[in-house]
């Protein structure tokens, strides 16, 4: 085995397999993992602490019998080692990816597609779907790809180095390749939230919109957490929401930036990222009530503007 070829930049990947891996994350996180049948279909999810307060959110595939968690990477490790702490005796193993194993994503709509598809790739048909296939020329070269929202939807794609190398090459033959910040960016741009070190345990799954993005499903048993999750769902709304929106600044925002109105907090940052000329956009957190307030960043000049 060699180096990782090819990945994307600060994203981090546990591998979850077994007997028992099912079991074991449904036990875990907010969505039904069952949903994933056959290994066609991706899913979102959240990881709690006891309080139900998010602590991770993963986009989960499954492919080659394995469960790959994707998360960022400044939380990778510190997740990785809680969820081991609950395997028990479980036959369940719990890594990260190994080195031979690369991913890149490319966008829908694109020369990036196209080659992709003259590469002899087949693209799903469904958002959310993941379909494996062999490399072209080859009859065990084993290749994943799966359709997720984003500008004309966004392919991510994963396999071993060499192969992942080889339509790499093929599908940015005609372009500098991958940006990897744009991965992130279409995150925030779709309003897919994320969790980082810096805002671990601060926030139910509701008010980042899990629950809009099909990432909680209410119907499945217990996890970690459940009960407030199921609390706030059956008593009444969230009182807080996740929005988009853009601030002009010299300098870039941090994650828990305030978000005040009036001189008053009444939310936070939870990413953001640059656009041009001092243009960020952001997700920030906030009370329902004050979505229509004149919104400030750390009760500075700097307006945040709301976009629908």
């Amino acid at each position: 085995m060699g180096e990782p070829k090819i990945r994307i930049n600060n994203l981090d990947v546990i591998v979850v397999k077994g007997k028992d891996a099912e079991t074991f994350l449904q036990g875990q996180i907010t969505n039904d993992i069952k949903l994933i049948k056959n290994e066609k279909k991706a899913l979102y999810a959240g990881y709690c602490s006891p309080k139900g307060r998010l602590i991770a959110f993963f986009l989960i595939i499954k492919a080659w019998e394995k469960y790959f968690l994707i998360c960022p990477s400044s939380i990778g490790n510190t997740i990785g080692n809680k969820l081991s702490m609950y395997i028990m005796r479980a036959e369940v193993s719990l890594t990260h990816l190994p080195d031979d194993i690369s991913y890149f994503s490319f966008y829908g709509g694109s020369k990036e597609e196209e080659a992709f598809k003259n590469f002899g790739g087949i693209i799903p048909n469904n958002l959310m779907q993941t379909v494996q296939q062999s490399a072209k020329d080859t009859n065990s070269e084993l290749f994943s790809v799966t359709k997720l929202s984003g500008k004309n939807h966004r392919y991510f794609v994963m396999g071993n180095n060499k192969v992942i190398e080889g339509i790499y090459s093929e599908v940015y033959s005609n372009s500098g390749g991958l940006d990897s910040n744009s991965w992130h960016e279409s995150d925030i741009e779709t309003k897919i939230p994320n969790i980082f070190k810096e805002t671990q345990d601060k926030f139910i799954p509701q008010s980042l919109n899990l629950d809009a993005i099909d990432a909680i499903n209410f119907k499945k048993g217990c996890y970690t957490g459940q009960e407030i999750v199921a609390r706030t769902h059956y008593l009444g709304k969230s009182k807080r929401r996740m929005y988009l929106g853009s601030i002009n600044v010299d300098k870039p925002p941090k994650l828990c930036d305030a978000v005040t109105t009036d001189g008053v907090k009444v939310g936070q940052i939870i990413n953001f990222c640059k656009k041009e000329n001092g243009l960020y956009q952001v997700l920030f957190e906030i009370l329902i009530e004050k979505i229509s307030s004149k919104l400030m960043l750390c009760d500075t000049k700097i307006i945040i503007k709301l976009i629908n």
